[in-house]
């Protein structure tokens, strides 16, 4: 008979693991991909550049920054957003409840089966986009429409976020 144990740390009370919930959370993703969305009815987990062997997740961030990581070309900071910009349709991110993707990056290789070099792969990328880990939140299951509480694009002239009518935004699919 073999006997396997696993040792789950279990953070104290007080440390950030321990945290509640953040109230807000933000999907960050350009005005091609705000389309899709819209016409889906949902924030739905991403395919893309996932391997086979791992579940998708829908990802999300704490942080009311653009997040470096949903530029669509590999520049930091500014650039990065005026490429993804130009070539995407503008940026935009929709803020749902915290409670809408509740795990943490340190939950990716459990809860989708992402292997310990995909992941540390993810950490560096992020890092050197200029993202912070910390703030990404992800859920394997997609998040509808209804939880959308804003939309918003980026107006990079002011670096400010202009709200959206959703219903508008669906009647010009």
């Amino acid at each position: 008979m073999k006997l396997t144990i696993q040792l789950v740390p279990i953070p104290p009370p007080g440390h950030p693991d321990s945290a509640p919930d953040p109230p807000t959370l933000f999907h960050y993703t350009t005005g091609q991909k705000l389309d899709l969305i819209v016409r889906s009815g949902a924030i739905l987990p991403t395919t893309a550049k996932v391997p086979p062997h791992e579940k998708p997740v829908a990802w999300f961030s704490t942080s009311d920054q653009w997040e470096p990581t949903a530029s669509k070309f590999p520049a930091p900071g500014k650039l990065g957003q005026v490429m993804t910009a130009s070539a995407q349709g503008g940026l935009a991110r929709i803020t749902v409840p915290g409670s809408a993707a509740p795990h943490r990056i340190q939950d990716l290789p459990r809860l989708a089966g992402t292997t310990p070099e995909d992941w540390l792969g993810l950490l560096i990328a992020g890092i050197e986009l200029g993202s912070d880990p910390n703030t990404w939140r992800f859920t394997p299951t997609p998040v509808p429409s209804a939880f959308f509480r804003v939309v918003e694009f980026l107006d990079l002239a002011t670096d400010r976020w202009h709200a959206v009518d959703l219903a508008e935004l669906a009647c010009r699919n």
